[in-house]
């Protein structure tokens, strides 16, 4: 059984995975290049089977599977709206997605060092979450005019 830190920073990142999905699909239908639209359906799959494994792992020491805050949903489709609203340019998406990825490793950063306690597989995990937003920032900024 894992302790509460760990638990904790499971949730955080299962939370923050489901965020970036969510992020994603609510670019996908103003994206016109398609190598800029293959690119992110390729980083909802990785966020998936990531979320798959969190799943698994907060399920077997009986925690809780928590949905992102609403508010948090809410506010992220807000700001995608507004920074879309003029420019759904190719380059725009990419920049909205590299401050999402950014975000994401601040937040995983922030909840490693919030939960100190968690133990070495949890922090092993979150750090693929932060590999994760790390490639998909790198594989973006070719699309940066």
């Amino acid at each position: 059984m894992k302790n509460s830190d760990s638990i904790a920073l499971l949730q955080e990142c299962n939370s923050g995975s489901k965020m970036a999905v969510s992020s994603i699909r609510d670019v996908l239908n103003d994206i016109k290049e398609e190598k800029l639209k293959r690119l992110l359906k390729n980083y909802i799959h990785k966020h998936e089977e990531y979320g798959e494994e969190l799943h698994a792992l907060l399920s077997a020491n009986n925690a809780p599977v928590e949905e992102p805050k609403t508010s948090a949903k809410t506010m992220a489709k807000m700001v995608t709206g507004v920074k879309l609203f003029a420019d759904h340019s190719a380059s725009q998406i990419a920049n909205l997605m590299i401050d999402g990825c950014n975000m994401g490793v601040k937040a995983i950063s922030k909840y490693q060092n919030q939960y100190r306690n968690a133990d070495r597989e949890s922090i092993e995990i979150s750090e693929e979450l932060v590999k994760i937003e790390q490639h998909m920032a790198n594989g973006l900024r070719r699309f940066l005019a």
